[in-house]
């Protein structure tokens, strides 16, 4: 007697059909996870900004301000930090340079957020994270007070 083991062409169809649908179910939602992670993943890395900043200018007892870059040595002015930001003394030595964020939106104070020797901020300043649509998903805002400290708020984008 002949026992024939194995899987028939028709089986082996039925299978990667089935596997196919399964993972067209799954990729749309597997998106907005990812979506979502990188949202907050950026806000964590901004609140990282934030502290290190303040924590500098205590430490080094200078200035120290948090600015959007485009070069990554030199301060711009403007509202989109998507192009990259950098801490840096006032009129003195970079201390970190962040990369530029593709497909996320970051958007900040247009000259800056400056902290002094004490840890105090100049000015209360806002920066917004989320992905460039924003059409569903995460939308983080940070306040910075006067006081230096950083509060976070979780929303739903429009």
């Amino acid at each position: 007697m002949h026992i024939t083991r194995g899987f028939t062409l028709i089986e082996l169809m039925v299978t990667i059909a089935v596997l196919a649908i399964a993972i067209a179910i799954a990729v749309p939602s597997f998106t907005s996870v990812i979506q979502s992670n990188r949202t907050t993943s950026l806000n964590q890395e901004m609140l990282g900004t934030i502290q290190l900043a303040r924590s500098e200018a205590v430490k080094r007892r200078k200035d120290v301000i948090i600015c959007r870059t485009e070069n990554q040595s030199v301060c711009a002015n403007g509202t989109n930090w998507a192009a990259g930001w950098l801490v840096r003394e006032v009129g003195g030595d970079v201390v970190k340079v962040w990369d530029p964020v593709a497909g996320m939106a970051l958007t900040g104070p247009n000259t800056g957020v400056v902290f002094h020797s004490s840890g105090m901020a100049e000015a209360v300043a806002s920066f917004t994270a989320t992905t460039s649509s924003c059409t569903s998903g995460s939308k983080y805002t940070i306040d910075v007070s006067l006081t230096g400290s950083a509060t976070t708020n979780k929303t739903g984008c429009p």
